[in-house]
């Protein structure tokens, strides 16, 4: 049976080349998109707008593709944002902004899903972490660490009942990604030292693997290189 994933920020440069690396692999992919949003996914990957903002929007997706696909085998959830900002610089809002764009895009996919998981006796969720909130630097990126810092512990609270459910979350935490977009931002960086979108979507592929099927706890996978 072909194996279903669901990928959300399947529009960014991790999302795009995840959706590549399991549609070469003969997975089934959904890529979520956000709203009036240009698709260019590859082939073999059905695209679907989602406001994953909206937490009725999100929960009603879900149930529309409860309805269509039989199961889903794993959420792939890489939808966030990025900003900067120091303890003085950051404000309340600030941190509204980034938990708005990394926790609740997240949480309001991982509420039906988990159910749905639930119901079907198991599955594999991923998240997204990063770095400055694992080891180190988050005190110029304070809001996006801390955003990103309450991902990893909705990890390890989904995890509470892994054994139970047989749902198992894991945790990506990439280093700087090597991206069109970082490389104009920082372009006298070594760019040889980041993390490519390929090299993630293969260890996201692995941690969605049989050889994998033993990981328990939170797995988190440190994929630095030497960024």
């Amino acid at each position: 049976m072909t194996k279903k994933v669901l990928v959300t920020g399947a529009g960014g440069n991790l999302g795009r080349a995840t959706c590549q690396m399991f549609a070469d692999q003969g997975y089934s992919v959904i890529g979520l998109l956000r709203p009036g949003s240009v698709s260019d996914l590859p082939p073999g990957v059905e695209p679907v707008e989602a406001d994953l903002s909206s937490e009725s929007a999100c929960t009603q997706l879900i149930e529309g593709l409860r309805k269509k696909h039989s199961r889903l085998d794993a959420a792939i959830l890489l939808a966030g944002g990025f900003a900067m900002g120091n303890l003085q610089e950051t404000t309340s809002r600030d941190l509204l902004d980034m938990y708005q764009l990394n926790v609740l895009t997240a949480f309001h996919i991982v509420r039906p899903v988990y159910d749905w998981m639930k119901l079907q006796g198991g599955g594999r969720i991923v998240l997204a972490g990063a770095k400055p909130a694992v080891d180190g630097g988050a005190f110029q990126k304070l809001a996006y660490s801390l955003a990103k810092g309450s991902v990893i512990q909705l990890a390890s609270i989904l995890n509470e009942n892994s054994e139970r459910d047989n749902i198992v979350t894991s945790v990506i935490v990439p280093g700087t990604i090597d991206t069109p977009q970082n490389r104009e931002a920082m372009p006298d960086a070594l760019f040889e030292d980041w993390v490519s979108p390929q090299s993630l979507a293969s260890s996201i592929l692995y941690l969605l693997s049989e050889e994998a099927k033993a990981l328990r706890g939170t797995p988190l996978l440190r994929l630095y290189n030497r960024s």
